[in-house]
This record gives structure tokens, sequence and C-alpha cells, in this order.
């Protein structure tokens, strides 16, 4: 299904002629997979505030002419197979760094017949329209929402689409998925938070832009360590069994909902406790190991999911798992690393133990990502994908029984979008007064991502979007009808 939407959508004519002035900079490996080649992403920042379009315009612009963080400034190219980012030298009217446009709808954003829907916080937990319904608050009519569109267009990667209300200012950023992660998401709003400041002195340098410190990492000769889940990976029968399952989920339950959670944080804690009760109950009171929030709602999610199904079945939660922080040749860099750096980490769930109590499967959430996110064991998965790895490709490497439900679990927290955005030089009018503002001037109070057409095969995928700034939870659902009715009848219970 999905590469007949690639057909579809393939222009029939010429890519532009290559301009011989251009910087090219590589694409990495964890950057050219098939799967991120699929998706354009868009991610639309809600401010109460009524901010200068132009100079958060001019400010973008003026991040990526600084330094390597050009490449960000770019235009895909497709060479032998391979992705190739071709930078202007220098950027022009004509070829720009940023393909900007703006809207001014003259109301309050309250008194919008659709930007008054948007997701917002309630004193209980609620369900919200999913990022899909916003779509023209995300990116202008014509943009780019597949591979092809940038690569026969001379299009920039990056594209800023900014709506003004009259008291309420929505930032609109797209870009093709193979550009970067949620940490280079957020390193990308820091450094424009600082330019817009004027603060281009400390704008961080970007590392890694032409050679791949992930590869680099993974080809070190030290000490090998057996990667750890290799035993549990689906090869062959295994494999087939998994997808031919997977094929008929699809076929037999074919209508997904994707809706946005507000999690409260008080509803959260009230979570965390229950699960250490849990613990605490099945081991006699004796102290267990940590269990994280992100455990928590990792637990959560994926219970609502196994209880939803007609029958029992294993599950397996697929994480995300940022090799910034686990490499120790990352973790103290001199810059930031604005690429894909994510792989993949697996939770194994029996049927028994997903559709039990809250605190056994955070506990095992816990203990499966602490033994795979050690530095050798991330070095063991980075080195099984380099032997299978090229351009364009997705290495096989999932790992589960083959009867198993897929859980895609992503948690942004870690990127805290809410203290890291800081757009006060640009107000030009405090949008929201009173008691009711919780948010300092300049910040958001909203955020919400999406791919510009979602996957056909995307299910039971969870997006953590972080805390807000009284540090409730916003949570992103791509789930079928039933897994909906047992995540609302868990959020009425609470």
């Amino acid at each position: 299904m999905a590469a007949l939407w690639r057909l579809r959508a393939f222009p029939p004519e010429s890519p532009p002629p290559l301009a011989g002035t251009d910087d090219v900079y590589p694409v990495h490996m964890l950057d050219d997979t098939k799967t991120l080649r699929d998706i354009v992403v868009t991610w639309t920042l809600r401010f109460n505030d009524v901010l200068n379009v132009d100079s958060l315009h001019a400010s973008l612009s003026k991040l990526l002419e600084i330094g390597d963080w050009r490449k960000l400034g770019g235009r895909l190219r497709l060479k032998n197979g391979e992705l190739e980012i071709h930078v202007p030298r220098p950027f022009t009217a004509e070829r720009p760094a940023v393909y900007y446009t703006h809207q001014v709808l003259a109301v309050n954003i309250e008194d919008h017949p659709l930007a008054k829907t948007l997701p917002k916080a309630t004193e209980a937990p609620s369900i919200h329209p999913g990022p899909q319904e916003y779509r023209v608050f995300a990116a202008r009519e014509d943009a780019p929402a597949t591979l092809e569109d940038f690569i026969y267009k001379d299009t920039p990667q990056l594209s800023l689409h900014i709506t003004s209300f009259n008291d309420a200012t929505l930032v609109g950023l797209s870009w093709p998925h193979t550009l970067m992660d949620v940490m280079g998401q957020q390193a990308l709003l820091r450094a424009w938070s600082l330019v817009l400041a004027g603060r281009e002195s400390e704008v961080p340098p970007m590392l890694g832009a032409r050679e791949d410190a992930v590869c680099v990492a993974a080809d070190e000769p030290d000490e090998l360590e057996e990667f750890r889940v290799r035993e549990k990976q689906l090869r062959g029968w295994g494999m087939l069994v998994f997808a031919l399952r997977f094929a008929w989920d699809m076929l037999w339950n074919h209508v997904v909902e994707t809706r946005t959670i507000f999690l409260p944080r008080r509803v959260v804690n009230e979570l965390r406790r229950q699960a250490q009760d849990d613990l605490a109950v099945q081991d006699m009171g004796e102290v267990k190991p940590f269990i994280s929030e992100g455990d928590v709602l990792t637990a959560w999610a994926a219970r609502a999911v196994a209880c939803s199904l007609p029958q029992p079945r294993p599950v397996t939660v697929l994480h995300a798992l940022n090799a910034r922080f686990r490499l120790s040749s990352l973790v103290h860099a001199s810059g930031v690393y604005v690429q894909n750096m994510a792989v993949a980490a697996f939770t194994f769930l029996s049927p028994e133990v997903a559709t039990g109590p809250v605190g056994p499967i955070a506990l095992e959430n816990r203990r499966h990502l602490m033994e795979q996110s050690r530095e050798a064991q991330v070095v063991a998965f980075l080195r099984e994908l380099r032997r299978g790895s090229k351009a364009g490709s997705d290495p096989a490497l999932l790992c589960g029984e083959s009867n198993a439900v897929l859980i895609p679990f992503t948690n942004w927290t870690r990127a805290d979008f809410f203290n890291v955005v800081d757009f006060s030089p640009a107000i030009v009018r405090v949008g929201e007064t009173g008691q009711s503002r919780s948010n300092p001037p300049g910040t958001m109070v909203f955020h919400h991502a999406q791919s510009m057409r979602q996957s056909p095969t995307a299910r039971n995928v969870f997006v953590v979007l972080g805390k807000d700034n009284n540090d409730n939870y916003w949570v992103t659902g791509v789930l079928l009808p039933s897994a909906w009715a047992k995540i609302e009848e868990e959020l009425n219970r609470m």
C-alpha cells in the first residue's frame, strides 16, 4: 500500500539540474532508511502571544547561514540510490534557506471555528482531536508531502508556516524525517531562540554534518559485546508469520483513529503510586527498583492495548532509544548533532503480564531498557545494523514473538520543548493575561506533530509529546476504536 502511494505521488518530470556551486552534504545511515523516507513531519507550536512573524522568519534564516547549520537549508537529491543534501551557496531570494508562508486570521483564536477546538489543558484527564484535524495550520496547502516532492523540485527541506490571530500565534514547521529526530528538533529550536535574541555567538556548532558520528562509534575497535536480544530477532519463518499476522490485522481492523490525550500531573502521580503499590503487594512490601514516569506511561498504554484485544497475545513495545545519551563519544560533545540518532529497544511482555497490574509491566519495561541502553549494547545494535544496511533500506532487526502485538512508543519528554523555546524577543503583544496564564511570555502552551501522509500500517502507536509548564503530560495515540474505548474507560475511572 505504501508503495502505491509513492507511485501515485511520483512526478513524471526530471529533477532540477544540479547547481555546480552548491555544497554537498551526505545523509547518514540512520537518516536514509525506507521508513524515514516515507515520512514528512509537520509540527505545530501554539503560542498565547502575538509574535512578530518577520523576526521569526529572519532569525531562522540567519541561523541557517551559520557554519554547518547551512545543511538544514539544503535540497534533497538522489544519486545512485543514496540521498544527498545540496546547499545553495549563497542562499538567495530565488533559492532561500526556508520556504516561508504566513496567513493572518483577524479574530481571537477562541473565535475561530477550527482553532478554538485545539487541545487545551483540562481539570480532569481528557481526549481531544488528533493533529490531522489541524493540517491547515501545520503547513501551506501545497507543501511537500512525499520524498519525491523534495527530490523533483528545488524545495528547501525546512518550511515555516505561521498563522497569526489577534491574540495568539501558531508556528508550523515541516521537513522530511530524513533530516532530524526529536533531539535535532530541540537543538534547532534552542539555536533559533538564541539568534532571535541576538545571541548568535552562543549558537553551538553543528557536529557530524559530514561524518556520521554514529558509524564512527560503531566502528570503534573496542572489545565487542554480543547483541543480547539477538535470540529474539525475527528472521525467516518467524518474520513471515509476523508479517502475515500484521497484514491480517490490517485487513480486518483497517480503521484507526488519531487523538490527543491530556493527563494532568496528579493523575500521572497517582498512576505511579499505584504501580509502586502493585509491586509492593507482589513482593510483600520489598523495596523494588526505581520505575520512572516513562515506565509507568509505557505500562499504562501497553496494558490498554493488550486488554482491548479479542484474545490474549504477547506484546512487544518498540522504543526509540537515542544514541546521543548512550555513546560516551557523543554525550560530552562540544556541539549538537542535528540528524537521526534513534535506535530500537524492545520490551517483551507475556499475555499474562501485559493484561495484569501496571506495576509489573512498568518494572519489566525498566528491566529491558536498562539492559539494552548500556553503551556496549547500543554499539552492538549499531553493528548489527551496519552489517545489513544500505541507503533507502530498513535493516530487518525486529525482535519479539511472531504472534506479538507491536506497540511503537516514543517519548519526547527529554526534549523539554515547553521550556526550550523562547520567542519572547518577538512578542508584539501579550495575548493571554491574568491568572489563567500558566506560561512565561514567548513560550508555547501546546504542540503536536504528524506525518503529511499517515502510513496505512500505523497502529497501536503512542507519542508522548512531553510535559507542559504545569507538568501535565500530552500524548498522541494512533489506535483502533477498541483500544480507544479501553482508554476512555480508564480515563473515566481516574
